[in-house]
């Protein structure tokens, strides 16, 4: 149903609007006021992350449509200088365009990301998510990953994220 393959820079484009449509659904729970960073700005995040030597990404299209996408990457501080954190990977985003919601994608996107960090021989794997997104906890918590629900404040969005952790 899904073709996945090797993200390059190359897919910025397609892979920057599905974060903006990802953004978009967040005025479900965040309400009307919710304003999210600039399509540009995504744009120019992608291409500087997918060019980042640690990076690792794969995207799913059906029936030649972007469908969504996952990368990975080196964990690093939050903030400067932005240090590496030896051993832990960061899952940088795992997003799901809204017609494939509940399709499974989400999951088998999930699976690929931890089994690749414990292919390049991390001890555990991050990720960051809004505080508020009930939906994305829920499943992040069916799949295994576990948080100590300490509020991230995140300027960019303007809203509180939390940190989920998973062992390898």
């Amino acid at each position: 149903m899904f073709e996945l393959r090797a993200a390059t820079v190359e897919d910025a484009e397609a892979i920057a609007e599905t974060v903006q449509l990802g953004f978009d659904s967040f005025r479900t729970w965040a309400g009307s006021n919710f304003d999210p960073p600039p399509a540009t700005l995504e744009l120019q995040r992608t291409r500087e992350g997918l060019a980042r030597a640690s990076t690792w990404a794969v995207v799913a299209f059906s029936e030649g449509v972007p469908a969504g996408h996952v990368s990975l990457t080196q964990a690093r501080e939050r903030e400067e200088p932005r240090a590496d954190i030896p051993g832990l990977a960061h899952l940088w985003q795992l997003f799901v365009r809204p017609p494939w919601w509940g399709s499974g994608l989400a999951t088998r996107l999930n699976a690929l990301v931890v089994a690749e960090a414990a292919a390049r021989g991390y001890a555990a794997i991050r990720l960051h998510t809004p505080a508020g997104h009930r939906r994305a906890r829920a499943f992040y918590e069916r799949e295994g990953w576990s948080t100590d629900g300490i509020l991230l404040p995140e300027p960019l969005l303007g809203i509180d994220l939390v940190e989920y952790r998973r062992d390898l």
